[in-house]
């Protein structure tokens, strides 16, 4: 009965798919999709792939209920992605700039190239891509802004095409760096940032021009994306048989094992030569039901505490001196309350994924409230974004932020995105580009309006 809710779920997907795609509705830089794939990720792959372990530690009754849960909040988020109300948000936010002010374009990058190039040297510098090597707190935050090369390389890239004039020697910029950068974090063993460098980078390239990939060149851009997350977590993995440097590099990639890439998407068991035993609670799909089994039983809700970070994370300790880690405390006792391991104080690491996040938070009622939320501001800033398409500022923001619809499915909690990474990295940058194109002439709403021809399937206006 447990994997009927399961296979339910993976259904729903299948439909969903199929009634776009037949329908030619399938927009690849729609947040949906990328939402979709860390839900069939963490609630159909992971769920049948570990449903042995997880009914021998959980039992039956929380597995059918955690099943049963990411079945209807699945057809919640849906339903209100569809519902309207979206839209109408979209429509009431403030029309963006439409002109792009190159010369500020060339004032920010360099910079952020700079910081960005010194945050992979000085990780590559550490020797370990394990992150085991010991550094200052200020080297720590210094090391912690690698995603403004990316966001250099997606200006370079949009600005190739801004106000209809073609700029190849931008562009040809732009993707150099935005290769550079994946090629960079895949050998510091960052997955994430490989993954991520792919996405955004290949979003602003076709949506600057008003297109989107074919099926051959999306189904391309997934597998090697797929190949990115491989090679990264392998080489993190594994380095410690290789020297650290690029030969080294280049022999792991000789010898790497495709299978792994399997291993990394939870469809085949990682190598376990010594028969030892593995708990599976470290995965996302193992900490929303170790979260369901526990809380409020064992540990309380934390009621929505780690969404204060959204502002306490960019109040500095030199001001706020004894400032908490919000929400943490409730977190590392549901850990420690109904872990199978022995969990310390200082416990970090798993992530829980969004319907763990949301138990945490409150329950069943909480993941309605959160679910709903995260469908309507997904959906409304999609929207906001095909409204104003051809504003260059519009295609920058975009391609650096619709990729986190599949961080808010498997990290800790779904708005981890923004006080981890990218309100520090994205969101000064775009916040300047905005101000100082601020009283141009507006971008006309998606309504025929442009000289240019933006890219408009007929499900725009559903």
């Amino acid at each position: 009965m447990e994997l009927t809710y399961v296979y339910a779920t993976l259904t729903v997907m299948i439909v969903y798919f199929l009634i776009h795609a037949i329908s030619r509705r399938v927009d690849p830089y729609s947040p949906v999709w990328l939402f979709l794939c860390g839900y069939l990720q963490v609630y159909v792959v992971q769920a049948l792939s570990y449903h042995e372990w997880a009914i021998t530690i959980r039992g039956t009754d929380v597995v059918t209920s955690a099943n049963e849960r990411a079945l209807w909040a699945l057809l919640l988020f849906l339903g209100v992605y569809h519902c309207g109300v979206p839209r109408l948000a979209a429509a009431c936010l403030p029309t963006p700039p439409s002109r792009w002010k190159l010369n500020w374009v060339f004032v920010v990058v360099p910079p952020l190239l700079i910081w960005g190039l010194f945050c992979a040297v000085m990780v590559i510098r550490g020797g370990s891509v394990n992150g085991t090597d010991e550094i200052s707190a200020e080297e720590s935050l210094l090391r912690g802004f690698p995603v403004v090369m990316l966001v250099a390389a997606n200006l370079l890239i949009v600005s190739s095409r801004a106000e209809g004039k073609s700029r190849p020697h931008l562009l040809a910029a732009g993707v150099g760096i935005a290769v550079l950068y994946v090629m960079l974090w895949m050998f510091n063993g960052r997955r994430s940032h490989a993954l991520i460098g792919l996405l955004s980078a290949s979003c602003a390239y076709y949506i600057s021009r008003f297109k989107r990939p074919s099926w051959p060149v999306l189904i391309s851009i997934g597998c090697t994306g797929a190949l990115l997350v491989g090679l990264a977590l392998g080489w993190r993995v594994k380095q410690v048989y290789y020297e650290h440097n690029v030969s080294g590099f280049l022999q792991f990639v000789s010898e790497f094992d495709p299978e792994f890439v399997l291993q990394c998407a939870n469809m085949k068991e990682a190598d376990n030569p010594e028969g030892k035993y593995v708990s599976k609670e470290t995965e996302e799909y193992g900490g929303f039901l170790l979260m369901l089994d526990t809380v409020p039983e064992r540990s309380d809700y934390d009621y929505g505490a780690p969404y204060i970070r959204m502002v306490s994370t960019f109040i500095p300790r030199i001001i706020w001196r004894d400032k908490p880690f919000f929400g943490r405390e409730k977190w590392i006792q549901a850990w420690q309350a109904g872990s199978e391991l022995k969990r310390a104080d200082n416990f970090t690491g798993p992530a829980i994924s969004l319907l763990g996040a949301t138990q945490l938070n409150g329950g069943a009622v909480a993941t309605v409230i959160a679910v709903s939320a995260l469908a309507i501001i997904l959906r409304a800033s999609y929207e906001f974004f095909r409204r104003h398409q051809t504003s260059t500022w519009v295609q920058a923001w975009w391609a650096l932020t619709y990729y986190n619809a599949w961080f808010m499915v498997v990290c800790d909690d779904p708005m981890t995105w923004f006080y981890y990474i990218w309100g520090f990295t994205c969101m000064p940058v775009l916040t300047l580009l905005w101000l100082v194109n601020r009283g141009r002439e507006h971008a006309p709403a998606l309504s025929g309006e442009s000289t240019q021809r933006p890219w408009s399937p007929s499900y725009a206006h559903i």
